[in-house]
């Protein structure tokens, strides 16, 4: 009786370097299905490369599976879920084709079958490890997709940005309508050595306090605080005033006094600004320099107490009010920061948007990435947790394709948490569609769930408010007297 031979394997799987070389080696036409060891080969179109394959006979025609995870030529393939077919003859790479269109498949494996039998060139010719012409064009309209996607999103923030400072500019404008703040030079607290004079016994304070102010304006707040250049920008925001370099001298020599003024009961109907103006400078508006004060108005009759030499006739600015509404809005949320965040705190709207955590367990992991590409700028926070424990079970990873990416072995209990913007429909039926285990109750639900997930995001930003808060609590302490 005959031996039975054993029947040829229809397919190779490759797992290794070693064995990806054995299989360049074959002779005819080698087709390799190139998959990820997350998503596994593609099983639709093997049945057919199995009957072309046994019509055909011989060696003219092999077929492989190889785990781009494990071969060293083809990690860029790592990460991606779309089947990756490879056509090879001969050691080299001929044809390349993704999907799993059939009709095509076949076309192009009956093509390349004709060439080989009749000699004729192919399409191209490389090495397995370059790139075939179609993975260049894709490259490049990922790239382009991904500027363009970038550079939207960049103009997103920024108009996001511009929408919430006018938002808080329009707040504190109108919450300021009965404020207005000064500046005093530190040369008005020097007496005749140049040495730090008592206020009282400063003739501009004196004058200002008693007579100038009592009728018109409280003072609610004196604030005494050295400035610099990089103050002194970010207080000249929103104005177009500017301070020549003799001022900028005179202003950064010694601590000035900011002083924070509320209109009385009795004048409420006047401009709070024109008003302090006319008092000040015997005009409506702040003059453009110092050189255009009138030395009849108040603020250009004082001088200094102690002598400047070579400056006889030079005028000595000592006191400044924001020009507008807008600047004088940038000086209180500068200068007078605990004073306006207590009385006047602005809610933004934008960033305290309602949010839903959605939970997924491992089997949705591909779906949730295509959904997590498509609404991207509505995820809040996203995490993979090794089990659903929270805050025992640690996150392993922050994206989809960083885990995909991860050597370690996968569990299948893996967990994925997304917290998403709730504004509109789109996003959130979007990731609702895709069969999330878990969807928070509501929105308290919401923001505690995401603290648990994420605490780390949460303690840091709470952590950056608390220290900014009390350094300014401590600041206003050491240099602040409340009248």
């Amino acid at each position: 009786m005959a031996k039975k031979v054993a029947p040829a394997a229809l397919q190779t799987e490759v797992l290794n370097d070693e064995e990806w070389m054995k299989v360049l080696k074959r002779k005819g036409l080698i087709v390799v299905d190139v998959y990820s060891d997350w998503s596994g080969p593609c099983t639709g179109m093997v049945s057919i490369l199995k009957k072309i394959k046994m019509e055909i006979g011989g060696d003219a025609l092999s077929y492989a599976t190889a785990s781009c995870d494990h071969v060293t030529d083809l990690k860029r393939f790592q990460g991606k879920s779309e089947p990756t077919w490879m056509f090879i003859h001969e050691g080299r790479m001929i044809n390349l084709m993704f999907g799993a269109h059939c009709p095509q498949f076949v076309k192009i494996l009956m093509t390349e079958l004709e060439r080989i039998q009749k000699g004729d060139k192919h399409e191209f010719l490389i090495d397995v490890f370059e790139k075939s012409p179609e993975e260049i064009v894709r490259l490049k309209i990922q790239e382009e997709a991904k500027v363009a996607k970038e550079t939207a999103r960049k103009s997103r923030k920024v108009a996001e940005a511009k929408t919430r400072y006018e938002a808080e500019m329009l707040h504190l404008i109108t919450s300021l309508c009965n404020e207005t703040c000064l500046l005093l030079f530190p040369w008005i607290f020097k007496d005749e050595e140049g040495c730090r004079r008592d206020k009282r016994t400063s003739p501009p304070y004196i004058e200002l306090i008693e007579e100038l102010l009592p009728e018109n304006y409280m003072v609610e707040q004196e604030l005494r605080k050295r400035m610099n250049a990089d103050l002194l920008q970010q207080i000249l925001h929103e104005s177009t005033y500017n301070f020549t370099e003799t001022s900028k001298q005179l202003l950064f020599d010694g601590k000035c006094m900011f002083m924070r003024l509320k209109i009385v009961e009795g004048r409420k109907q006047l401009d709070v600004h024109n008003h302090l103006c006319n008092i000040l400078f015997n005009e409506s508006t702040v003059p453009e320099s110092e050189d255009n004060l009138n030395e009849d108005c108040y603020a250009g009759k004082h001088r200094p107490a102690f002598e400047v030499l070579d400056k006889e006739n030079k005028k000595f600015p000592f006191i400044w009010i924001p020009p507008n509404p807008r600047n004088k809005a940038i000086v209180f949320r500068t200068i007078f920061t605990v004073y306006t965040n207590t009385m006047y705190p602005y809610e933004d709207k934008i960033a305290k948007v309602p949010i839903t955590v959605f939970k997924y367990d491992y089997t949705r992991k591909n779906d949730l990435k295509m959904v997590l590409e498509m609404f991207d700028d509505d995820v809040i926070n996203f995490g993979i947790f090794e089990y659903d424990k929270p805050p025992e079970a640690k996150m392993i990873a922050k994206t989809i394709e960083a885990f995909e990416m991860n050597t370690e072995e996968k569990t299948g209990y893996e967990i994925f948490v997304c917290a998403v913007k709730k504004v509109g429909c789109e996003a959130f039926l979007g990731f609702a569609g895709i069969g999330p285990f878990h969807v928070s109750e509501n929105l308290e639900k919401a923001v505690e769930e995401s603290k648990l997930y994420f605490p780390d995001i949460v303690a840091v930003e709470e952590s950056d408010d608390e220290e900014k808060s009390e350094e300014l609590i401590k600041e206003n302490q050491d240099d602040t007297t409340t009248t």
